[in-house]
């Protein structure tokens, strides 16, 4: 087993999803292979599926659906085993594929390219498939570099990019990336909050900041949100539903009225 096939059975783990070293069978699409015509049979496929379950669809949704799922794919599984692992695999579309289920979402990963970045402390530092970078700062900087170049490649060629704002295209791949780190360790404040202001810090940037942050609501708690760049327009398929707790239209006010309603946690032993 390749150091990478180790680090994507931990991925599997935290995606709760099959994360692969290679493409084991038919039904999978390399991210090279999706281009403008693949996006819009996508996109087609969302809103029958939204037909489906809700009675209606609508093009913006299943645009911020698809661009939100496709961004998690790289984004995600390079900040989850950044943070799981200290490492950064090769994210350009050559090197991922996915594979979509019935109901049009990736429920499975595959990574493409043996080869990846880590820290000179990693136990598979000397592996050939390692370059060895000098700090946790620089490793972040790989991450960063790796999802923008999928980034900007896939944007480029993206058929329905007018109907979204431009601060989302680029934002989605921050999302996903802000996801990754969630799933992949102590999801608490303190754990968080300094891992992703390492991996995706304020100031110049390839990729904007992350949106992680610590909100105290009206009871004293802390909890971690944050307001995505990106949005997926659930509400215009649900407009009973209203915007999701992460959308970026509801106000800060709103957001510590929910989280001040949130019950308490169980304490250890408590069921």
């Amino acid at each position: 087993m390749t150091p990478l096939a180790d680090s994507a059975a931990r991925l599997a783990e935290a995606f709760d999803h099959p994360v692969l070293c290679g493409i084991p069978g038919p039904g999978w699409t390399r991210c090279a292979e999706v281009d403008a015509a693949f996006v819009t049979r996508w996109e087609h496929a969302v809103a029958a599926q939204h037909v489906h379950e809700f009675g209606r669809s609508h093009p913006t949704t299943a645009t911020g659906y698809v661009l939100g799922w496709y961004a998690g794919i790289p984004a995600g599984l390079g900040g989850a085993l950044f943070r799981l692992a200290r490492r950064v695999p090769r994210l350009d579309r050559a090197a991922v594929a996915f594979r979509l289920c019935s109901e049009a979402y990736p429920d499975a990963y595959a990574l493409l390219d043996t080869r990846f970045w880590c820290l000179p402390t990693d136990p598979a530092a000397d592996h050939p498939d390692a370059t060895a970078v000098r700090d946790e700062a620089e490793l972040a900087a790989v991450l960063r570099a790796q999802v923008r170049e999928h980034a900007d490649t896939f944007l480029a060629q993206h058929p329905t990019r007018g109907r979204l704002p431009r601060r989302a295209l680029l934002g989605a791949f921050t999302d996903g990336v802000d996801t990754g780190l969630q799933l992949g360790g102590d999801a608490t404040p303190e754990r968080l909050l300094p891992e992703a202001a390492l991996a995706l810090p304020a100031g110049p940037s390839v990729l904007p900041a992350s949106t992680l942050e610590v909100v105290v609501d009206g009871r004293g708690r802390r909890h971690v949100d944050r307001r995505t760049l990106s949005c997926c327009y659930y509400f215009k398929v649900d407009p009973g539903a209203g915007p999701c707790g992460t959308c970026p239209r509801v106000p800060v006010d709103e957001r510590l009225r929910r989280f001040t309603e949130l019950p308490d946690e169980p304490s250890a032993g408590q069921h």
